[in-house]
């Protein structure tokens, strides 16, 4: 079972941040875990005086939010149910503060919504979630506007993507109690990059024996199937190609609710040339996806330690 004591819903009051907003209140009701909502409002802000206006929610507010008018039936608790922190800061930059706060507060899991910002506004104005995913340590839950379904039942089918590394065995970790919660099917994808050399090198281009690596990669992951989840309900699959392109065809292939994903802390030029993998399927993805960060906080160290505890017994 996860860990979870304290939940973030950073909110900018917007159709997006109601929905996380409402999948963070199944989970805070689920794992019995504090609830805080974080405001971050700056006087450039265009809503600047109606989100001072709003927020705090009150009582009446929170449960319209829990429970919309014509909305799916969310078999959400009610306000007064749940323990509610509610935050509003002054400040030019939300992930600064929302990245604080966290630390601060000692935040186990924060879950936001994102907005799918595309081309020059994206480059320009950057992405919250993307920024907060890149800067905490703890796990990060994206949550796209207009899911159709209650928040207890959205995840049918958890995909990780998974380099055979200790972050993606984190990852599986995760998403394997994720699973438990949601009653989901898990797949695990490794894509076999595929290396591709400018002909400015002037070499012949590199072979691989790609039917062999496949099929010992996927004999590799059918093994790690075994060992880390260890029940029937989960596929495995390998594919060659481009690691974000691939994991975002195959969640759109399979209907994919959720992706688990590790994040390798890549930072500075590095992370600004090649990108990060974690980053492009959090901006792109079609679902929401669950991101957690290699020597970052887990919510899932009891489930490994206690493995380690009966292998050394």
């Amino acid at each position: 079972m996860l860990t979870i004591q304290r939940i973030l819903v950073p909110t900018d009051l917007s159709a997006g941040a109601e929905e996380a907003l409402r999948h963070a209140a199944f989970l805070a009701d689920w794992y019995d875990a504090e609830l805080h909502l974080l405001n971050v409002v700056g006087r450039h802000m265009h809503r600047y005086e109606e989100m001072r206006a709003r927020f705090p929610y009150d009582g009446e507010a929170l449960d319209r939010v829990l429970q919309p008018e014509g909305g799916v039936e969310r078999h959400l608790p009610v306000h007064d149910e749940l323990a509610i922190v509610q935050e509003q800061v002054e400040h030019a930059s939300p992930p600064t503060v929302i990245a604080e706060y966290a630390e601060a507060n000692d935040v186990d899991l924060i879950v936001m919504g994102t907005r799918g910002r595309r081309g020059v506004d994206r480059l320009l104005m950057g992405s919250v979630a993307e920024e907060v995913v890149r800067t905490t340590a703890c796990p990060v839950l994206t949550v796209l506007d207009g899911l159709e379904v209650a928040p207890g039942q959205a995840f049918r089918r958890i995909l990780v993507p998974v380099d055979f590394s200790e972050p993606s065995r984190l990852a599986i970790d995760h998403a394997t109690e994720l699973a438990g919660t949601y009653g989901a099917e898990v797949d695990l994808l490794h894509v076999v990059e595929e290396v591709s050399l400018p002909t400015a090198y002037g070499v012949e281009p590199i072979g691989f024996a790609v039917p062999e690596i496949v099929d010992n990669s996927e004999k590799a992951l059918a093994r790690m199937a075994e060992e880390e989840i260890g029940y029937e309900h989960v596929a495995v699959e390998v594919r060659p190609g481009y690691p974000s392109t691939t994991i975002l065809d195959y969640v759109d292939e399979r209907n994919v609710d959720l992706v688990v994903i590790a994040t390798h802390g890549r930072t500075g030029l590095d992370r600004l040339l090649m990108g990060s993998v974690a980053e492009k399927v959090v901006r792109r993805a079609s679902c929401p996806v669950f991101t957690v960060k290699h020597r970052g906080r887990s919510l899932v160290a009891s489930r490994r330690a206690s493995a380690s505890a009966k292998k050394k017994g």
